[in-house]
């Protein structure tokens, strides 16, 4: 196997994209305290993630044709307003909550999939959180946006796939993404509601 420029080997682009985000990651997994979950601690965090995903789902969903695979099957902003409902938010405090800042936008196929390699590892991960919530009497119908399925697992392997194959250039666009990203999440879940939010 020839290795390419960086000493990269052809096929592992994930491995680059977790070495880079590591640390990051671990940074984001402190903050994520599983021994206190509890129904208020699941409805800022759902409130969080809707802030964050929702912008930056519609600005996936402007890239340009055959720069990202399916958007549609990634989306999972309106499953967290379902849940936030099913813990008591109308539809207008849903409507209401503050969204996140965004980091630069994707226009291009790299960066795309640097994003979503963010996300869709996320969307893995949210099953550990459903687990503890539902284990601390938050209900499993405002878990869904957490909950493992097998079409996650599904595009998961997809986006590992198209990573893999990424040539240089492209994966170092990815893994600026992917940095930038979770530098955007840990700022987002460090700031505080405004005054008058719902919490």
């Amino acid at each position: 196997m020839t290795d390419e420029p960086g000493g990269r080997k052809p096929g592992q682009g994930v491995e680059t994209l977790r070495a880079a985000t590591r640390e990051a990651h671990g940074r984001l997994d402190r903050l994520v305290d599983l021994r206190t979950w509890d129904a208020t601690r699941h409805r800022w965090w759902l409130q969080r993630m809707l802030g964050l995903h929702e912008p930056l789902e519609h600005d996936l969903a402007g890239l340009p044709a055959g720069q990202a695979p399916d958007l549609a099957a990634r989306r999972r902003s309106p499953a967290i307003a379902a849940d936030l409902r099913q813990l008591g938010l109308t539809e207008a405090e849903v409507r209401s909550l503050p969204r996140s800042p965004l980091p630069p936008r994707a226009r291009e196929r790299g960066r795309a999939l640097g994003q979503l390699y963010v996300l869709d590892g996320s969307a893995l991960g949210g099953a550990v959180i459903a687990t503890h919530a539902i284990a601390n009497g938050v209900p499993a119908q405002a878990c869904t946006s957490l909950a493992h399925s097998r079409q996650r697992i599904t595009v998961w392997h997809e986006t590992r796939r198209l990573i893999d194959d990424l040539g240089p250039g492209e994966l170092d666009e990815a893994v600026r993404a992917a940095v930038e990203l979770f530098a955007v999440f840990e700022a987002w879940l460090h700031t505080p509601a405004p005054a008058g939010a719902v919490r």
